[in-house]
């Protein structure tokens, strides 16, 4: 027998395993802009999830990684592009291109 959650536990995206010709990003402690407008994001059913983010007319990458330690999450930010690179980036995340 089927179990159905109603509704679905997850709604977004989910990032697909790492490829093995995976390019990997270079990641930045987080900046902590104050405007930052979240575009995109995966599913925060896993211990790491991803957002799209767009601050100062630029976008980047956003990776959280949920740990069990006293200081929680960790937070860390791509480098900044123009809007059509970092779409192409997003889209390369969520196949496994690049982590």
């Amino acid at each position: 027998m089927v179990r159905w959650d109603c509704p679905p536990r997850c709604l977004s995206s989910h990032v697909l395993p790492v490829r093995p010709h995976c390019e990997e990003l270079t990641w930045h402690p987080s900046h902590g802009d104050g405007q930052v407008r979240v575009v995109r994001w995966t599913c925060d059913c896993e211990p790491v999830f991803y957002e799209l983010c767009q601050a100062s007319g630029l976008r980047f990458l956003r990776r959280t990684r949920r740990v069990t330690i006293p200081e929680g999450a960790t937070v860390a930010e791509s480098d900044r592009w123009q809007a059509q690179e970092a779409d192409e980036m997003w889209i390369a995340l969520l196949h496994g291109l690049v982590r």
